[in-house]
């Protein structure tokens, strides 16, 4: 396994526990500084990382008493250099903050790295639940 296919592993990992915690600065930690940043949800596209990370992850926090994120069957794809692909399927297991009922959606997920700083950093994000 190459080192960028280790780091962009370990960024999904960072990804996975930023979610958990739903904390903005975690979260803003993981996106590019270097280009324009987007993530489509089920229902809303974000544009720019202020948005994602505000508005995005205050949506989780919003509805969400506990997320827990799991990726299934990661595959990373090297598109060049300095960009990359990885795919996977989705599963949550939340609690929903109103009512403590469990709640849990699955699906797929991409997510597009650009490499920063001499690291992995997202640069987008899209997801879709499976029917």
């Amino acid at each position: 396994m190459s080192n960028d296919t280790q780091q962009l592993l370990q960024a999904v990992r960072a990804y996975q526990s930023a979610v958990h915690s739903q904390s903005p600065a975690a979260f803003r930690a993981l996106w590019a500084d270097s280009c324009e940043t987007s993530l489509i949800s089920i229902s809303t596209c974000y544009r720019g990382t202020d948005a994602i990370c505000n508005d995005f992850i205050g949506r989780l926090r919003q509805a969400y008493s506990r997320i827990e994120l799991i990726a299934k069957e990661v595959s990373v794809r090297l598109v060049s250099r300095d960009c990359a692909v990885v795919l996977f399927s989705y599963q949550t297991d939340c609690d929903r903050r109103e009512t403590g009922e469990h709640y849990g959606i699955s699906g797929l997920e991409t997510q597009v790295y650009v490499r920063e700083a001499g690291g992995w950093k997202l640069a987008h994000i899209q997801y879709a639940k499976e029917n």
